[in-house]
Parts: structure tokens; C-alpha cells; sequence
């Protein structure tokens, strides 16, 4: 914290009679003032050039972070970074907001560091002791929404709109044929309208799917095809975006679209194998829409074998990133994907550590994997699973009950497999308990 007399402190010096420090530049001392209106201040609202400091242009943006980090949190951008990740994970604020703050103050992070400076170089007793700029720069960092004319670039491009926009369409240059002429020729019927109502939907949606139809020709090469329904995809989520698809127009036609796209034979298409599969781990995480919802596994059916570890470690490496920048759904969602790719392919040695990652806060990869353990009489690795998951979430308890009726063990009341201790290999094929 600042000491007392800094921060937001300043008196407004008054102009003497005589003119002084306050009177408009270029008007004498005992000048008499001139008439007429007074123009207005124009509002800041924060992407607006502030000052140059260590010889680097900076918004009012950077000085408002730098003056609540220097007051609030001892000049500590890290303190000023958990108290907007407490925000976004308390919903105290809207989401939106606190992600655009974050990712301001990543981008801030990094320039002051390009720069050698802190955020004491923006923020000096000098700038401080300007009156009402510590109250208003407090309100701005605080805010529970921000005005579109408001935000920064990197507001704007956060972590979240950056991993849709590859989830989308990233990849596609890597494509042997391209998808963007077809997602245009989509773009073309979705057009570029607001919202549509759920009876305007059904229009909308027919319309679409004739131009698939359409464009689906029989001759397609596979390349082509590919990229027909990689494009489509693109439009789905759009559309999605955009419907109220309480009649399930949208949903279906997006469905039987999924399930070509994954019927689809992508090594004759010549798309390497890791562009083809690490997309397909980036549309899956960042799904917003339910799509493949009581069809978990079918992403991974066609995984070959040769692919796995490669996908386990790409989904592994996009969770941690994703929970490095508070993106904690899509981090628990690649989690998920990586106990459905082990049941898809009946990998039972990969069930266990897939269960100790989840833990209890999702209950659907735990159960499906323990019953896939069950089907295939492995009912003590089906124990193994419940215990892996078996710790404080928000399904432990549920969790606790269904290990209790398919497997007939009580874990609520102490029961486990005697003389076992839980050993994870993680990413590996050799999780296992051993006594």
C-alpha cells in the first residue's frame, strides 16, 4: 500500500485572481477572461493514449491497472491479477469483463517488462496526487461490465476468443484442400442478421442444409469433403450462436453433419495426422452448443492406436493452459475428453489416472468408465476408479452411491480394496494399483 497522502489525496490547486497555475494557456497574468461557452471535456473511456513513459506510448488503461496495483496491492501486479481471477471464479462480476481485465493485464504485464519498468513508473506520487483519479481508476478496474467503445485490442483478443478463433477455423491452411471457400459459400445463406427467433428457424435452417446438399457432390475427392464438412462446422457453431433452437432445428442438422465429418476417411484425405487430430481436440473443448451430448465417445472411436499418446498429451497440455488463464470449464472439459478417448478405445489401463484427474466434480467419465470396467469383468478395476475420483467435488457423494450399487463397496463408510496404494503414471498405459 501506498503511505498516506498518495493515493488519490491531490487538492485541486485554484487559479488566483490573477490568473496562476490553473488559468488556460496563453492567457496573461490579469488578463480578463474571454466570454463565450466552454467547450466540453471529451469523456476517456480508456484506450486513449495517457503518456509516454521509459519511452513507450501508454493508454489510460495501463495508468488505472497501475494505479489500483500501486494503491490496493503494494505495487503488485500479481496481487491486482488474483483479485480478478477471485472475481471471475466468485461470478462477482460478468465474465466478459473479468476476462478482458485479465487479458489487459497480461498484455500490461508484458510491455512493462519489454519496457524494464514497473508499474510505479506509470503510477508516481505525481500522478497520483491528481485529484479523483485513484476513486475513478478503483471503479474502472472494478467494473462489472465494460463498454465495447471501452476495450483495449487485447480485451478484446483474451485468451478465450483466441483458442475459439483456432477451434474454428485455425487449422485450415494446414488443410489439403481449404475449407474457407465452402464456409463462405455457408456464410452466403446464414448471411450476416441478428438474432432468429425459434420460428424463423426453420427457414434458416432448410436453407442451409440444401446448400450442403448441394455442395456435397458425389465426385468430391476426399480432400474436398473434408473440408466441406470442416467448413460446415465453422457455420454450425455460428448458427447455433445466433438461434433460439428450442425446436432442435439446429441441433440436428449439426448432428448428422458431426457424425459424417467423424465417419469421414481423413488419412485418404492426406491431412496429417496431427493437424487432423489436434483440431478435433479443439472443436470438442470448446463446444458450447451440447453438441455430442450422449455421444461423448465418438470423437475418439477411429482414434488409431499410433495417435493416442500424441492426443493424451496434446489435451493434457491444452487443460494446463486453459487453467493458466481462468479458463477452468474448457481446462476440466479436455480432462473429460481424456477419460472418454480411454473408454472409446477400451484402454482400461489409462481408466484410473483418467478418474484421479476429474475427481468428483464430473460424475458422467466416472461412472461410464467404471461400467465399462464392469462390462469387461474387471469389477475391481471398477473400485479402483470410484477410489481415484473419490475426494471432496461437487458429485462425491453420488459417486459414493453408484460405487455402492454396481459395485457392491461402501466408500462412504471406509471400504477399499485392503492393502493397495494409489500409484498414477500420468499420460501413461501403466497406471495401476500395486500392494
Amino acid at each position: 500500500m501506498q503511505p498516506a497522502g498518495v493515493c488519490g489525496t491531490g487538492r485541486r490547486r485554484r487559479a488566483s485572481r490573477s490568473g496562476g497555475l490553473d488559468a488556460p494557456a496563453g492567457q496573461a497574468s490579469g488578463a480578463p477572461a474571454v466570454s463565450g461557452p466552454t467547450p466540453r471535456r471529451q469523456r476517456v473511456l480508456g484506450p486513449e493514449p495517457w503518456a509516454e513513459r521509459a519511452g513507450r506510448l501508454w493508454t489510460h488503461w495501463d495508468l488505472w491497472f497501475a494505479t489500483v496495483a500501486v494503491c490496493d496491492h503494494g505495487g503488485s501486479l500479481d496481487g491486482l491479477e488474483s483479485r480478478l481471477a477471485t472475481e471471475l471464479r466468485d461470478r462477482a462480476g460478468g465474465r466478459r469483463a473479468s476476462e478482458a481485465k485479465l487479458s489487459h493485464l497480461a498484455d500490461l504485464r508484458s510491455r512493462l517488462a519489454v519496457a524494464g519498468c514497473s508499474v510505479a513508473t506509470l503510477a508516481t506520487p505525481e500522478v497520483l496526487a491528481e485529484p479523483r483519479l485513484v476513486e475513478r481508476a478503483r471503479a474502472k478496474v472494478s467494473a462489472d461490465a465494460i463498454d465495447e467503445r471501452a476495450l483495449t485490442p487485447s480485451m478484446r483478443e483474451t485468451p478465450r476468443a483466441r483458442h475459439v478463433a483456432r477451434a474454428r477455423r485455425g487449422r485450415w491452411s494446414a488443410f489439403p484442400v481449404d475449407p474457407l471457400p465452402s464456409y463462405e459459400a455457408f456464410r452466403g445463406v446464414l448471411g450476416r442478421g441478428g438474432y432468429v427467433s425459434k420460428y424463423q428457424s426453420f427457414a434458416l435452417v432448410r436453407r442451409v442444409e440444401q446448400r450442403l446438399e448441394r455442395l456435397d457432390r458425389r465426385d468430391l475427392a476426399s480432400a474436398q469433403r473434408l473440408a466441406l464438412f470442416r467448413a460446415f462446422h465453422a457455420v454450425g457453431c455460428e448458427l447455433a450462436e445466433r438461434v433460439d433452437d428450442s425446436h432442435g432445428n439446429v441441433g440436428e442438422l449439426r448432428r448428422a453433419a458431426w457424425h459424417t465429418y467423424l465417419s469421414l476417411d481423413w488419412e485418404a484425405s492426406g491431412v496429417p495426422a496431427e493437424v487432423f487430430w489436434e483440431d478435433l481436440c479443439d472443436l470438442v473443448v470448446f463446444e458450447d452448443y451440447g453438441l455430442g451430448h450422449a455421444e461423448e465417445t465418438l470423437p475418439w472411436r477411429n482414434l488409431p492406436a499410433s495417435q493416442v499418446e500424441a492426443v493424451e498429451g496434446y489435451l493434457l497440455g491444452l487443460a494446463s493452459q486453459c487453467r493458466s488463464q481462468y479458463l477452468d470449464f474448457q481446462a476440466d472439459e479436455a480432462l473429460q475428453q481424456l477419460a472418454w478417448l480411454a473408454v472409446a478405445g477400451r484402454r482400461f489401463g489409462r481408466y484410473v489416472a483418467a478418474a484421479a484427474r476429474l475427481g468428483s466434480d464430473h460424475w458422467m467419465p466416472i461412472e461410464a468408465m467404471a461400467l465399462s470396467a464392469l462390462r469387461a469383468g474387471r469389477r475391481a478395476l471398477a473400485v479402483e476408479v470410484f477410489e481415484a475420483a473419490d475426494r471432496p467435488g461437487f458429485h462425491r457423494a453420488h459417486l459414493r452411491q453408484r460405487c455402492l450399487v454396481l459395485t457392491g463397496v461402501d466408500l462412504e463408510a471406509g471400504e477399499r480394496r485392503p492393502g493397495t496404494v494409489l500409484r498414477i503414471v500420468q499420460g501413461g498405459s501403466d497406471e495401476r494399483r500395486s500392494g
